[in-house]
């Protein structure tokens, strides 16, 4: 099982405009994910950036409410596992071993792909590559 990081669910979902080499190669990735020929997971950290991604960028709030849940129900249709908030306990722990990760808004995301065992962080976020020797990083190109 393969962690999905928000940079890709907003290419996936809000962004395909801006970014249409990127959407081809995230609309691969979820074909995959779809199909069942790829396992993967997110978390509600995830989710929520992928909302509040909405609503900073949009006019007023009800149009930044009514992509972000378009956003959402989007993601929420794929057969994505759902990873919960990990205990602040236990994040502590983890978060030691993960010290070389420069941008500490990315800490949760990694740490829940470790506590649920994930193969790998699929991100457009190369702030990942520090921690590749715990859990390996990877683009959705490298699933075409």
């Amino acid at each position: 099982m393969v962690y999905i990081d928000t940079s890709v669910l907003l290419v996936y979902t809000l962004t395909q405009a801006l970014e249409r080499r990127r959407f081809t190669a995230t609309t691969w990735l979820f074909n995959k994910i779809a199909t069942g020929s790829l396992r993967a997971a997110t978390s509600f950290y995830a989710l929520h950036e992928l909302y509040v991604f909405a609503l900073d960028n949009a006019p007023d709030f009800p149009t930044g409410a009514a992509f972000g849940k378009q956003a959402l129900t989007k993601v929420l249709a794929l057969p994505l596992q759902i990873i919960p908030l990990v205990p602040r306990t236990e994040r502590r722990l983890r978060e030691r071993r993960l010290s070389e990760l420069r941008d500490a808004s990315d800490l949760p995301r990694a740490v829940a792909a470790l506590v649920y065992r994930c193969e790998a962080i699929v991100a457009y976020d190369h702030h990942f590559k520090a921690i590749a020797h715990i859990i390996p990083y990877k683009t959705p190109e490298e699933y075409l």
